[in-house]
């Protein structure tokens, strides 16, 4: 959905109906909840005017675009919920893979085993760290990278990244540990650096937590972007979904490794 919401309102992950019980995906923050099976969900939360915009225009808009996608595709894609709630706009889709969700978002993920994950190519050139306790410690790919059982989640972009059992090792750069099973990424974040300041994010990140979730909206729909679905034009409503940017925010996105088991 990067292409309807415009490269920075939504980010968007996959999951079964089954995957994700018990998780909240209402969360403060864009967070992609990436789960054992490889299914993914995504919450995208984004400023939304209400003066302007009108939600249910927007559910629609959003619904006709994941009923597009689905048919051309033979897709998963279902919107689990879209609510407005004090000026921002928050969607959740699940899809059945990180392929999905590449293919819909028009971005690069990947969750799978680390064989899998080389064996497409992906080549693990990064810093990594260790992570125990809450604390990061350096060390080396060799720790992990021929090891059996490992998952890793591959995401290109910034936005939250929550994996469903705790994180073992993450690449360094642009990454801040939310809590034992999120980190989020975006310019400036330094795993060692839990200080660190980013360019990315204009709220603080906050853990997620793993009550059950009140999903208002169920719906079953190339490649479009939430950020596109909030900033397209919808010719047969005539409706316009133009989100602004906030002025310090940038396009960037980053590779980012998070493995768990």
């Amino acid at each position: 959905m990067k292409k309807i919401l415009t490269m920075t309102f939504f980010s968007i992950l996959c999951a079964g109906m089954l995957s994700g019980c018990g998780t909240d995906y209402d969360t403060a923050d864009s967070t992609v909840f990436a789960f054992k099976d490889g299914s993914i969900v995504s919450t995208d939360v984004e400023k939304f005017d209400t003066g302007t915009y009108d939600k249910d225009d927007l559910e629609k808009y959003v619904n006709s675009e994941i009923d597009s996608y689905n048919k051309s595709d033979d897709g998963d894609v279902k919107l689990k919920s879209l609510d407005v709630e004090d000026g921002k706009a928050h969607l959740t889709v699940s899809y059945g893979s990180s392929k999905e969700y590449s293919a819909f978002n028009g971005t690069d993920m990947f969750c799978g085993t680390i064989a899998e994950a080389l064996a497409a190519g992906y080549d693990f050139d990064a810093e990594f760290a260790s992570i125990e306790g809450g604390k990061a410690k350096s060390c080396d790919k060799k720790d992990f990278i021929d090891s059996e059982g490992y998952k890793v989640v591959i995401y290109k972009g910034t936005s939250n990244i929550h994996v469903e059992s705790d994180i073992l090792f993450s690449s360094v750069d642009n990454v801040k540990l939310v809590d034992d099973k999120t980190v989020a990424v975006g310019s400036g974040y330094d795993i060692f650096n839990q200080s660190a300041d980013s360019t990315e994010n204009t709220e603080a990140a906050e853990p997620v937590s793993q009550t059950e979730s009140t999903e208002s909206t169920e719906a079953s729909g190339g490649s479009v972007s939430d950020d596109d679905i909030l900033n397209a034009v919808t010719e047969e409503q005539e409706v316009t979904f133009d989100f602004d940017k906030d002025d310090n925010e940038e396009e960037a996105s980053y590779i980012t490794y998070i493995i768990f088991k």
